[in-house]
């Protein structure tokens, strides 16, 4: 009996993490064929990661770097895949590769690096790269995540329509190379335009490593996807107190390689780093005759309106939301690989929680959920239960915090220098626990149930990893089978290796346990 082909186009993280499960549910290649297909010349990598990287010394003539060596491919040295060599520069830093060398080839995993889908035969299933070869599948998925937004200054694209100079995006390893080489070829103040998530990530980045940040955004205050009024109004002091300049309320209008201009003024700087929100790729389904709204319209088995094609992660649409977030793409590709392994052929997304944290050079800013837009009076959407809100705001200390809780369940935060509650607060949203009375303790780190939550005393099934899902149970468990470090306990468990949010308390967890011996 031949293999049955899973095909999954894209090799970003929600590709990995699809192709990782499969294998774990079906082992043996003679009876499930994995092959990924990525366009970008690397191996999948933690593209969140990315923003951190942004200041960093670009890589030296023999793939090094300030950090030393990038190291060799999983499928061979640097640049090489089952496709065939190919003359990739490496990821700009090694702690981004999601897999060490050799893994996939070890575990019967065919990723193919500059690898371009062209388009879908549905009548044939197979998938036509790029140069003309068909790849046949007994099932397709497609992983092409996001592509960054652009937005409307004049200027801010070439002849050709490529990004005009001076002027990036950040959503690959080529961008980011990109820039950093700019970016040392080129001190000098910079512009951010978008205070989103990553917006921030990268100015928080590049203010940390001296430079001069002027981020731009259109709203009246960053992060307004998530963010109150009071929170944005403390998180803009926060980051001014970092040395950056944040104009809200300003859009940007014209590019000419010197200066930015604005609707209301002007930024002088060589460099423009667009941060503007995305959209997923769905070119290939659309042109495919798939249903897509936003993104690749998919049902709770994550299936197109094509019963043999599924899609995951950044480019699909459930339930009318394309979240953009790690977590719920990992959720989607354990579910999907459960069921196209036969591991749990009955196994259903039914949506994810919106937890969001931006943790970089002195900022710390948690939400979770969704405000109510009227703190007086509105009610959860879901279960009609009265929203009553819990408010702290410390300007000056640059600490913010607002708790929504409806019918005794936590439905939306924002945190802002409150790194205490946030592991407890998040698993009674995540989880739907009751909130204590006593908001206020909760949110200060007095109550009893965050007191608690250290190394030593936390309960084994408390989550350290929300991207993963990984509690303090599981990483004592690999530190006994033999995983003695941050990094293998990262590389046995997941910890760490999504937003990285979690690595101060995998630290803490890992020198707890070498000082029990």
């Amino acid at each position: 009996m031949s293999a049955r082909r899973v095909v999954i186009v894209g090799a970003g993280m929600a590709a990995a993490r699809l192709a990782e499960e499969l294998r774990v549910g079906e082992p043996d290649p003679q009876r499930l064929s994995v092959t990924v297909l990525g366009a970008e010349p690397e191996e999948p990598y933690n593209r969140i990661m990315l923003s951190h990287a942004v200041a960093a010394p670009p890589a030296g003539p023999a793939g090094t770097s300030a950090a030393g060596p990038t190291g060799t491919s999983a499928a061979g040295p640097t640049g090489t895949s089952a496709a065939g060599p190919t003359a990739a520069p490496p990821v700009a830093s090694a702690v981004a590769r999601l897999k060490p060398a050799g893994w996939w080839a070890r575990n019967h995993i065919e990723v193919r690096t500059s690898t371009s889908v062209a388009g879908i035969d549905r009548a044939t299933r197979e998938v036509e790269l790029a140069g003309g070869e068909r790849v046949a599948y007994d099932h397709l998925v497609l992983a092409t995540g996001a592509a960054p937004r652009v937005p409307p200054v004049d200027g801010i694209r070439g002849p050709g329509g490529s990004l005009a100079p001076g002027a990036f995006t950040l959503r690959d390893a080529a961008g980011q190379r990109e820039l950093t080489s700019h970016l040392a070829a080129h001190p000098g103040p910079v512009a951010v335009v978008g205070a989103g998530f990553i917006g921030l990530e990268i100015a928080c980045a590049l203010a940390a490593s001296g430079r001069d940040v002027v981020v731009v955004h259109p709203r009246d205050r960053p992060m307004n996807a998530c963010l109150d009024v009071g929170a944005g109004a403390v998180l803009v002091r926060a980051l001014d107190s970092l040395g950056m300049r944040v104009v809200t309320g300003a859009r940007a209008t014209r590019w000419d390689g010197s200066t930015l201009t604005l609707d209301d003024g002007e930024v002088r700087c060589r460099t423009v780093v667009l941060t503007a929100g995305s959209a997923p790729r769905s070119d290939l389904a659309r042109d495919a005759g798939l249903e897509v709204g936003h993104g690749v319209v998919i049902d709770d088995e994550l299936t197109t309106s094509d019963p043999e094609i599924s899609a995951i992660g950044d480019c699909a649409e459930h339930r009318g939301v394309a979240s953009g977030l790690v977590a719920p793409a990992w959720d989607q590709a354990v579910v999907l690989a459960a069921r196209l392994s036969g591991a749990d052929p009955d196994a259903r997304y039914l949506g994810g929680t919106q937890v969001t944290r931006l943790k970089a050079h002195g900022i710390d800013v948690v939400a979770l959920g969704s405000l109510a837009a009227d703190v007086y009076g509105s009610r959860c959407p879901d279960t009609g239960a009265q929203i009553e809100v819990t408010t702290l705001c410390e300007p000056a200390r640059g600490r913010y915090a607002r708790v929504d809780v409806a019918g005794g369940r936590v439905v939306g935060a924002a945190l802002i220098g409150h790194p205490e509650p946030v592991g407890m607060l998040t698993q009674m949203y995540e989880d739907a626990l009751p909130v204590p009375d006593d908001v206020v303790s909760v949110v200060l780190g007095r109550a009893e149930a965050v007191a608690a939550q250290t190394p030593s005393t936390m309960p084994a099934a408390a989550v350290v990893c929300r991207c993963n899902g990984v509690s303090k149970g599981d990483l004592v468990a690999a530190w006994t089978d033999g995983a003695r470090d941050h990094s293998a306990l990262s590389e046995r468990t997941r910890a760490g290796t999504g937003c990285g949010g979690c690595s101060p308390a995998v630290d803490g967890i890992c020198d707890w346990l070498q000082e029990a011996g």
